[in-house]
């Protein structure tokens, strides 16, 4: 682990969510979210705060002098379903925009927690991707789909929707430490508890009695009545047949490491073009802080050669006449 790794480690045990040792949690994140949340791009690109026709918000970002796009980024940030869209994100898709001639870069900004619960946030992306693929007439095969998190989470409810409604698929994946067991029955919850710096306690035991204690807090009201093993709730217990190729990221420190290994193993079996690319002393969406240590500079570069590579691969089209 680098030096850097190791001082900033230190920085996010100050933001640690655990809402058992940290029940005010919920209100800091709303509060941070908020202060966070300006519109300001970088110079040399554009953003435009658009809405669909049902009212689902979304963000535009592409390089100054793009007209028309022929290759789509979608992502779905993260933030527990309870932080909302805020600048960091966009800074880290910005530089999507320069990997090739006219990518544009589109965020969803779907509604939050504890107002909004499942499935109002499956249907803003649902609306979202139709908005895109109908609307704007970008045809499934330009779109490259990624999120984080929670974002991960809804990004592959998503694309579960889109296989078991018939709907054409995007041209690949991404996910970031992807949340997709809603009932934290993976050996790493227990494993990483003490090392995870920003949903762990390094001085707690996970035993049942914590997992219970976790599942009802407000970290998960999310899910609402719904049943935690739902596909479309807890992606870990989906069947991966039919997904275009994945690339997934996770931290070998984080408790949500089996929530992308039982993912990555289910589509391995299912004869999915998946990769996986994992960082011994990681946390959480360590991807994310690329502007800080050089493991995240090394996942990010695997990310953009990725979306580079499947670009080039599928011969992304322009729009559908």
């Amino acid at each position: 682990m680098s030096i850097r790794a190791i001082f900033f480690r230190a920085m996010m045990h100050t933001q640690n969510i655990n809402p058992i040792i940290h029940p005010e949690m919920q209100q800091k994140m709303k509060a941070m979210s908020d202060k966070y949340s300006h519109t300001k791009s970088r110079k040399g690109y554009t953003l435009e705060c658009l809405k669909t026709a049902k009212g689902t918000r979304y963000q535009r970002l592409k390089k100054e002098g793009t007209t028309f796009s022929n290759k789509v980024v979608m992502y779905i940030h993260g933030g527990c379903y309870i932080s909302g869209l805020t600048y960091n994100y966009r800074d880290f898709c910005t530089p999507f925009c320069d990997l090739s001639e006219g990518i544009e870069i589109i965020l969803l900004d779907y509604s939050l927690m504890p107002e909004y619960k499942y499935p109002v946030q499956l249907n803003e992306a649902i609306d979202l991707w139709n908005e895109l693929t109908e609307v704007q007439q970008i045809k499934p095969e330009n779109i490259i789909v990624g999120g984080d998190s929670s974002g991960g989470n809804l990004t592959l409810a998503l694309m579960l929707y889109l296989r078991d409604s018939g709907c054409s698929m995007p041209n690949s994946i991404f996910l970031l430490s992807a949340w997709t067991d809603m009932t934290a029955s993976g050996k790493s919850y227990a494993v990483n508890y003490q090392k995870d710096v920003e949903i762990g306690d390094k001085n707690g035991l996970f035993d049942e009695h914590t997992r219970q204690t976790l599942l009802n807090s407000y970290l998960y009201d999310y899910i609402g009545d719904t049943d935690r093993t739902n596909p479309y709730i807890s992606p870990a217990f989906a069947d991966y047949s039919g997904f275009p190729p994945m690339l997934l990221f996770a931290g070998e420190d984080e408790m949500l490491l089996d929530d992308t290994l039982t993912v990555y193993k289910k589509a391995k079996q299912a004869g999915v073009d998946i990769k996986l690319e994992t960082q011994p002393k990681m946390f959480h969406s360590y991807v994310l802080y690329t502007d800080y240590m050089p493991e995240s500079k090394h996942s990010y570069h695997t990310l953009n050669n990725f979306i580079l590579n499947r670009i080039y691969r599928s011969g992304m089209n322009c729009r559908q006449p």
